[in-house]
């Protein structure tokens, strides 16, 4: 028997808080395994409390439930452990522990440090050290096990004896307080020492306490956010044997510090001192947020890639660097021990022809208050900047803890020096910065322009992904809408269930009164062109059910959905309750789109009240589609069947032409049409018309990013895939190749253009809205897709011409599967796959070439499938 631990339990690796009472997904999908059939146990104490058995099973993913009686007063130790026998009649055993949830945890108590518990919004500038909370305890033998389960708002530092716990930064998932509250599990074992030790946890603001500045010039995220002071609370659980156990609590006991920062906002930046603040500080035990306490299972943030930055300027007092790729990240570096003084440093995604920085993309709003003590006025703009202040005549180490920049260049100041010290900086170090989501797509080609492009938007998604989907790192807000516009693109990129999870929740717990579902989640004052009070935009609602759908066909949650059920129905029956002639003029459309017009300073999307009428029948839809897996003789369905079918007749009367197109003939709505289901009998005709309109316009796609996610859906179903290769890889200021011209290797909120709109000239250049091509690049030019539940393939790869190679692969609960080809000669292409055990599959022609040969043979559980294309007609 061969012994190996790598399964993963609820998505984690180090499953030290998983709840029992609830499905548990055992996954062991990244093994290379034969596997013919399996058998699984669940040990606890030393017996077998769960066993199943699965036959011509090649399935690497199980989702099964404890009995109720294991319920227990302590945390307790479970042992999953399978036996996979593969093809040769080996068995090989996998195994892996796991620990339930520590239901003391409520015990501890919310503690912070006392300072002014009153303090103004005016008096937020000024500056206030970091809150440090340290525990002293004594153990007199090694523990048998010992954990921490911590939660530490806004974000937080965990130490032990004085070494950093954890590899994560800006760490604690970022959602509302007021619903959830998460906390994360470490096993410490080893780094506790018989003697003295000592727990030391640092609290940064993050989005618990953020400072109040207007973003976009109006949001002052403080007045909806769940927010207080920066609290702790955490328990320690050290057990030894014969079933002894020592528990510490956060409570007033602890001892109260002060930090090294003297400022940090997850927006503007941190400024550090060297010198620590001695003196007396007291703990106090506070209400901390309403929240439920909850295990945290999404991965954390991580710095992922270093860069070491690139000198390209000197003058005077100053130094600007170029990191050589527009990250979202933070910065570390060493400041020689003969200065003493002061460090600005500034960050910007752009500079200026004079290579001095840019801030123009990165400006997330106005300071909206005055202080005079901080020169800050209220329309003064945030600029990214972090301050270092030093003392000592001795090596100074700064890096970021509790903020990242968005950025590609900094510029380091020397404030009341005439020139820049010889030697003042080294080990200057820019790190990549985000939700450590693992990648489970890979694609590379002949074409280095593909290449590129597949790259910048798997960095751009990175870039803005922080325990959330944001918009881009400038607003960082969880649009719906995006969210939506991107969901099939990060489940081919990205391990995202937990993620998915997650978020779905954060907008449940958001969800208004009356059941709409918000703009943003966290929610924090946006609701433009929302139907009600705190209501987002319907496409931007259309993300409650989207996800829920997700979770439901592609990872078989179904028992995670149905506990949301009610929410669901509350925001159907909220959805249903709006006259057509109302609700049709409450969404933006096909945001994005480069038909977009500004009209007496508004922005008018194309077509936008015929898209908007469009997405009130898409969004029904997507809840009759979920309904009808989820609960299909739900009450709500007969309903759901009469309104859909009664606002896409009035859709239709009032929007469709005789000739063949809705509303003004954009773009955006002949695609928001198909997507729709709305052209029934007249689908040929529309789909004709929306080849010749792009024809016509040389296949420059336009549309928004409803409308650009959708397209690379439909149009490879009407046999365009040519034309979608031309269109990603078009060499016009106007395209994606234009957008990455300017070598930052991420994309644009807009496409650019000349001349363009004020709007787009302050717009973010690091933003993931139009990234959806993922998917095409995956499903049609690779030409794997997988059905909802992985268990059957279909393979028709695409072969553009100019392209001489490709390779993909993608994950599947089966385990690995790639695609690669090579063109053999003129006219004659050789496709190579791999596919896993268990999973059937189908291999498709292309119209213009024909399969002259397949060859299959089976090599370690994984079947390896040849097979040769030749050209029947003209190359496409």
């Amino acid at each position: 028997m061969k012994k190996i631990n790598k399964v993963k339990i609820n998505g984690l690796n180090a499953p030290l808080a998983i709840d029992i009472c609830k499905e548990i997904v055992i996954d062991w999908s990244k093994e290379n395994i034969c596997q013919m059939h399996y058998q699984l146990e669940v040990k606890h104490n030393g017996k077998c409390i769960y066993h199943e058995k699965k036959q011509e099973e090649g399935k690497k993913r199980t989702m099964i439930t404890l009995p109720a009686s294991l319920l227990h007063a302590d945390r307790e130790r479970f042992t999953v452990v399978l036996f996979i026998e593969d093809g040769t009649g080996q068995v090989i055993e996998l195994e892996k522990e796991f620990y339930s949830i520590n239901p003391r945890i409520k015990a501890a108590s919310w503690i912070t440090r006392l300072d002014n518990p009153i303090k103004k919004e005016y008096e937020y500038f000024k500056e206030e050290r970091t809150i440090i909370l340290e525990r002293l305890f004594r153990i007199e033998k090694k523990p048998q096990t010992a954990f921490i389960d911590l939660s530490g708002l806004g974000y937080y530092t965990l130490k032990i004896n004085g070494r950093r716990i954890h590899d994560t930064y800006l760490t604690s998932d970022v959602t509302n307080y007021d619903n959830a509250v998460y906390y994360d599990t470490f096993d410490i074992s080893q780094s506790l020492v018989q003697g003295e030790n000592i727990i030391q946890v640092e609290l940064g603001n993050g989005w618990y306490n953020p400072a109040p500045l207007h973003i976009l010039g109006k949001y002052n995220v403080r007045k909806h956010l769940a927010i207080g002071k920066p609290c702790l609370l955490a328990q320690v659980t050290i057990n030894y044997e014969g079933n002894t156990k020592e528990i510490i609590n956060t409570d007033s006991n602890w001892q109260a510090k002060f930090g090294q920062f003297l400022a940090n906002d997850v927006y503007i930046g941190e400024t550090y001192i060297d010198t620590a603040e001695k003196g007396e500080a007291q703990t106090v035990i506070i209400h901390g947020p309403s929240g439920q306490l909850l295990p945290s299972k999404i991965p954390k943030v991580r710095r992922k890639k270093a860069f070491r930055p690139k000198l390209v300027k000197q003058q005077g007092n100053e130094q600007i660097y170029d990191v050589t790729e527009l990250i979202s990240g933070q910065i570390a570096m060493d400041i020689s021990p003969s200065f003493l003084g002061a460090l600005k440093v500034s960050f910007a995604e752009t500079i200026d022809a004079a290579q001095d920085l840019d801030f123009t993309t990165s400006i997330s709003g106005i300071y909206g208050i005055d202080d005079g003590a901080k020169s800050v006025n209220h329309d003064d703009p945030i600029i990214q900047v972090d301050c270092i202040y030093k003392t000592k005549n001795e090596i100074l180490h700064f890096e970021n803890e509790y903020t990242y920049h968005s950025f590609r260049y900094l510029k380091i100041e020397v404030e009341d020096c005439a020139v820049f010290p010889d030697q003042l900086i080294s080990n200057l170090v820019a790190y990549k910065v985000h939700t450590d989501l693992e990648e489970v797509a890979t694609f590379t080609s002949s074409n280095q322009d593909l290449n590129e492009l597949w790259q910048a938007g798997i960095n751009t998604k990175l870039n803005n992904i922080h325990s959330y989907f944001e918009d881009c790192s400038r607003e960082r807000f969880g649009y719906g809408g995006d969210i939506v516009a991107l969901l099939d693109s990060q489940l081919v990129s990205f391990d995202v269930q937990n993620l998915l999870e997650k978020v779905f929740i954060d907008f449940a717990n958001n969800q208004t009164v009356h059941g709409g579902i918000t703009q943003t989640a966290p929610y924090v004052g946006i609701m433009t062109h929302g139907p009600s009070n705190g209501a987002g935009s319907i496409g931007w609602q259309l993300v409650f059910p989207k996800i829920a759908h997700v979770l439901l066909t592609r990872f078989q949650s179904f028992s995670f959905v149905k506990s949301y059920q009610n929410n669901l129905e509350k925001h159907i029956d909220y959805l249903l309750s709006f006259e057509y002639d109302y609700i049709k003029y409450c969404c933006l459309g096909d945001w994005g789109s480069s038909d977009t017009v500004i009209i007496d300073g508004k922005v008018h999307t194309p077509d936008q009240l015929f898209c908007t009428a469009a997405m009130y029948a898409i969004i029904l839809q997507a809840y009759r589609s979920l309904f009808e897996k989820l609960n299909p003789n739900n009450i709500r369905m007969e309903r759901l069947h009469h309104t859909i079918a009664t606002v896409k007749n009035k859709i239709v009367e009032e929007f469709y032409h005789e000739a063949g197109f809705f509303a003004s003939g954009t773009q955006s709505s002949y695609i928001f049409a198909l997507y729709g289901g709305l052209v029934d009998e007249n689908k040929e005709l529309v789909e004709r018309n929306l080849l010749a309109l792009l024809e016509e316009k040389k296949w420059m796609l336009t549309m928004g990013i409803f409308g650009m996610s959708w397209a690379y859906e439909i149009l490879p179903e009407l046999g365009q895939n040519r034309n979608i290769f031309k269109w990603l890889t078009l060499d016009s200021t106007e395209s994606y190749q234009g957008m990455l011209e300017s070598g930052n290797r991420v994309l644009s909120e807009y496409f650019p253009a000349t001349p363009t709109t004020a709007v787009q000239e302050k717009s973010s250049i690091n933003h993931a809205m139009f990234s959806s091509f993922s998917t095409w690049f995956i499903k049609d030019l690779v030409g794997l897709k997988l059905s909802g539940d992985h268990s059957l393939l279909t393979i028709q790869p695409f072969f553009a011409k100019g392209l001489h190679d490709i390779s993909g692969q993608i994950a599947s609960h089966y385990g690995i599967i790639s695609l690669m080809w090579e063109q053999q000669s003129p006219g004659l292409y050789i496709a190579k796959v791999n596919i896993p055990l268990g999973i059937d599959y189908v291999v498709k022609e292309n119209k213009e070439k024909m399969i002259v040969a397949q060859e299959r043979k089976l090599l370690d559980g994984i079947y390896e499938l040849v097979i040769s294309y030749q050209i029947v007609g003209s190359d496409g």
